[in-house]
C-alpha cells in the first residue's frame, strides 16, 4: 500500500483540544458538525503516537482512501472486513455461504409458502408480500444487539402500517417464529440460505470478539447500529467515537444515535465548518437548535455562501416520489439528469404500481401488502397516507409508462449530467456547489408536528427530530448556495441573502418532442375534476409545484 504524505497543518483550537484529550487516554467522543474536518482531525490523532490503532470506516471506499492517507501503523478497515475474516476462520463456512445475498427469491425458494397466507388477525397477504416482510424482519434482527429474533423486529410499513395495533401484534407473533427459522437456516452449514454481509457480521458479534489494537477510532459513529455498538462496548482498549449526532438519519435501517449512548471520559466539539460560509452555517444552526443543539455551526468566514434561488447542481428530495418529480422537471427543461445511485429503486417502485394494478402482490416498502390500486388511492387520501400521496399524484398525472420512459433517458454516469437528483439519504457524504431542496421536506416536518407539543418541546427520538436531522443533512450538502422551500425559510425564520439566481447558466429551453404513449392502464381524468390539474383546498405543496411545470 502506497501512503500519500499529507502536508502538515496548523490545527485550530478545537482540533488541538481533541488532540490533548486523546493523549490523556480513555474514551473520547468528538462531535463534528457538517464539514468540520473530522478526517483531518483523526489523522492528527493518529500521527501523534506510534501505538497500533484501528480506524473503522463507514464503508469500503472510505477505508481504501484512509489507507493511503493515514500513517502505516493504523489499520484502516470496515467492521464487515474484520467480521468476514473472523467468521471464515472460526466457522469454516464456504465463501459463497458468507458472500451470497439473502433475497426475496432465496426465501421463496427455501420455504414453500402458499400463494396467499391468512393470519389469525383476520387478513391475508400474498406469499411475495409476506416473504418481503420476513426478509425485512430478518434484517432488523441482524442489525440489532438481540440474541434472538423478537416482535420488535417485525416491520410495520405498507398496508401493515394501517391495521389496528392488536391485529398487528397478533401478526407479528406469527411472523417472528418464521424469522427464527430463517436465521437457523442461515447459520446451518448445510442450510440453503446464505448468511450475507449482515449475517456474518451478526454471527461475529455473537462470538464476542476481542480487540488486539491499542485504540480504535470509529468514524460516522452516529450511524452505528446496535450490533456494532455492542461489540465496541465490550472491548478493553480506548475508543474514539467521531460523528455528528444531528446527521443520524438511518433509523429505518436499524441505526441508533450511538453518540448519545456511549460512555466516554472526554468530549469535544468541532463546530467550525470548512465547507461553507456563515449564511449556510446560520441556516444549519437554526435547524439543529430546534432539536437540542446548544452550540452553533460556525461558517468559514473566508467563504461566501448564500440562501438563494439557484440553478442547482443537485436537487435533493425526501422521498423517491420527489426524486421522480424532479427527474421529470429536469428532462422537461432539456437538462441532462443523473439519479444518484441509479434508477433501479425507482423502477422497482413503478414495477410495483404495475403489479398492484394487475392484481399481483407488491414487494417494495411503500406498497407492501396492498391488494389493489384502489386501496392505495383510498389510503393516500387519509392523513396517515401522506407518504403515498405524491406517488399517487404522479401516476395519475403521467402514468407509470411515461415515468419509466423518462427514467430511461437519465444519464448513467454523473459526470455526463447537468443536474443530479437524489434522496437526502443517498446524498449523505456528498457535496455540491449549488443545491435545491424539494418541498417534500416541509410536508414531512409539518406532518410530524403534534398539536399538543410546542415547537420548543419535542420528545427525544420523535418523528419531528428525525425529519429535522434529515433537513440538516440535506442543506449542508451545499458549498456555495442552497435554495430552501419558502415554507422552510418561514419555519426557520430565515430570509434569502441575495436576490440573484446563483449557479450555472440555465440549460436551453426544452424542445417539444413526441411524448411516449400512455400506458394501457393510464387513468385519463378530465382536467376540470382532477385534483392534480385544478388547485384543491389544503393540497400538498409538491402537487402545486408539479402543476406549475406540467399544466
Amino acid at each position: 500500500m502506497v501512503h500519500r504524505m499529507q502536508p502538515p497543518f496548523q490545527p485550530i483550537a478545537e482540533q488541538q483540544r481533541a488532540l490533548d484529550l486523546f493523549l490523556q487516554g480513555g474514551n473520547l467522543r468528538i462531535d463534528a458538525y457538517a464539514g468540520a474536518g473530522k478526517t483531518a482531525t483523526l489523522r492528527l490523532l493518529a500521527n501523534s503516537t506510534q501505538k497500533k490503532g484501528l480506524y473503522l470506516a463507514f464503508n469500503r471506499s472510505i477505508a481504501l482512501e484512509a489507507q493511503q492517507t493515514f500513517p502505516p501503523h493504523i489499520a484502516c478497515v470496515t467492521s464487515h472486513s474484520i467480521a468476514f475474516r473472523g467468521v471464515r476462520r472460526t466457522f469454516k463456512y464456504p465463501e459463497n455461504k458468507l458472500t451470497g445475498s439473502l433475497t426475496l427469491n432465496s426465501l421463496l425458494e427455501a420455504f414453500r409458502l402458499p400463494e396467499s397466507i391468512t393470519f389469525r388477525a383476520g387478513f391475508a397477504l400474498p406469499r411475495q408480500s409476506y416473504a418481503a416482510a420476513l426478509l425485512e424482519g430478518t434484517r432488523a434482527f441482524l442489525r440489532s444487539s438481540d440474541q434472538e429474533p423478537s416482535l420488535s423486529h417485525i416491520p410495520r410499513y405498507g398496508m401493515l402500517e394501517f391495521i389496528p395495533e392488536d391485529k398487528f401484534l397478533d401478526f407479528a407473533q406469527q411472523a417472528v417464529g418464521h424469522v427464527q427459522a430463517i436465521w437457523s437456516n442461515m447459520c446451518a452449514r448445510e442450510g440453503v440460505l446464505p448468511l450475507g454481509h449482515d449475517g456474518y457480521l451478526k454471527l461475529w458479534a455473537l462470538s464476542k470478539p476481542v480487540a488486539t489494537a491499542d485504540y480504535i477510532m470509529v468514524d460516522e459513529a452516529q450511524d452505528l447500529n446496535p450490533v456494532l455498538l455492542g461489540v465496541l462496548r465490550s472491548v478493553a482498549c480506548p475508543l474514539v467515537y467521531v460523528g455528528d449526532p444531528f446527521q443520524q438519519i438511518y433509523d429505518w435501517r436499524g441505526a441508533i444515535n450511538a453518540m448519545n449512548q456511549v460512555k466516554v471520559d472526554h468530549r469535544v466539539l468541532l463546530s467550525q465548518s470548512f465547507r461553507f460560509g456563515p449564511a449556510l452555517a446560520q441556516a444549519a444552526t437554526e435547524v439543529i437548535r430546534r432539536i437540542g443543539a446548544t452550540e452553533p455551526v460556525r461558517g468559514n468566514v473566508s467563504l461566501t455562501s448564500h440562501l438563494a434561488r439557484v440553478r442547482p447542481d443537485a436537487i435533493l428530495s425526501r422521498s423517491n416520489a420527489g426524486v421522480i418529480t424532479h427527474v421529470l422537471r429536469s428532462l422537461k427543461r432539456n437538462e441532462r439528469c443523473y439519479v444518484l445511485g441509479g434508477t433501479k429503486t425507482l423502477e422497482l417502485l413503478l414495477d410495483d404500481v404495475r403489479r398492484i394494478k394487475a392484481g399481483k402482490p407488491a414487494i417494495t416498502q411503500e406498497l407492501l401488502g396492498f391488494s389493489s390500486w384502489k386501496d392505495v388511492l383510498v389510503q393516500s387520501t387519509r392523513p396517515e397516507g401522506a407518504d403515498l400521496r405524491q406517488l399517487v399524484g404522479l401516476v395519475r398525472e403521467f402514468g407509470e409508462a411515461r415515468i419509466q420512459a423518462a427514467l430511461s433517458r437519465c444519464e448513467t454516469e454523473e459526470r455526463m449530467a447537468q443536474v443530479v437528483c437524489s434522496t437526502a439519504h443517498r446524498a449523505k457524504g456528498r457535496e455540491w456547489d449549488h443545491v435545491l431542496l424539494d418541498e417534500d421536506f416541509d410536508t414531512a416536518i409539518a406532518r410530524s408536528l403534534k398539536p399538543e407539543q410546542s415547537r420548543e418541546k419535542r420528545t427525544s427520538g420523535s418523528d419531528y427530530e428525525a425529519e429535522m436531522r434529515l433537513l440538516y443533512v440535506a442543506l449542508t450538502r451545499a458549498r456555495i448556495a442552497v435554495e430552501l422551500p419558502p415554507a422552510i425559510l418561514a419555519r426557520l425564520r430565515l430570509k434569502l441573502t441575495t436576490e440573484k439566481v446563483l449557479g450555472k447558466v440555465a440549460a436551453p429551453a426544452a424542445i417539444p418532442d413526441e411524448e411516449p404513449p400512455l400506458s394501457p392502464d393510464h387513468e385519463v381524468i378530465p382536467a376540470a375534476v382532477s385534483p392534480y390539474h385544478s388547485p384543491q383546498k389544503n393540497e400538498p405543496p409538491e402537487m402545486a409545484a408539479i402543476r406549475r411545470f406540467f399544466s
